[in-house]
C-alpha cells in the first residue's frame, strides 16, 4: 500500500485513502482463545464486538464497540465517556491499536468464513 519512503508522501496517502480501504485502519488483535479457535491474528472491528482496552488512561476497561469511525480510524466503546463542564456526556474515541478483541459479533456468518 505504501509506495514511497518519504514520510510526507506516506501520510498523504494515508489521509487520502478511500473509505473502503480505510477498514485496514480499524483492525485490532484478537485474544488468544479466538486465535486458537479461528486461526486469525487480527480482525476488522465491528459494532457489538467485545473488547478490552490494553493501553492508555482507560486500561483494563471492558465493553462493547458502539461505533466504528472509519474516516477517523477510531472506535467508540460502551462506558468510555467523559463529562463536559455543562454536564453533557461525550464518548471518547479510542485507537484500535489500543484494544484486544475478546468476543466477536458473529451475527454475520460470512465474517470469518465459519457458519456456526
Amino acid at each position: 500500500m505504501l509506495y514511497s519512503k518519504k514520510p510526507s508522501k506516506q501520510r498523504k496517502m494515508l489521509y487520502n485513502l478511500p473509505l473502503h480501504k480505510r477498514k485496514l485502519l480499524v483492525r485490532a488483535h484478537v485474544a488468544d482463545s479466538i486465535k486458537e479457535k479461528y486461526k486469525i491474528k487480527a480482525i476488522t472491528l465491528r459494532k457489538n464486538d467485545e473488547v478490552v482496552i490494553i493501553k492508555g488512561d482507560y486500561k483494563g476497561v471492558k465493553g462493547l464497540v458502539t461505533k466504528v469511525d472509519r474516516k477517523k480510524g477510531k472506535i467508540y466503546i460502551e462506558g468510555v465517556t467523559r463529562e463536559k463542564a455543562d454536564g453533557t456526556v461525550l464518548p471518547i474515541p479510542i485507537s484500535p491499536s489500543n484494544v484486544v478483541v475478546t468476543k466477536l459479533d458473529l451475527s454475520d456468518k460470512k465474517r470469518i468464513g465459519v457458519s456456526q
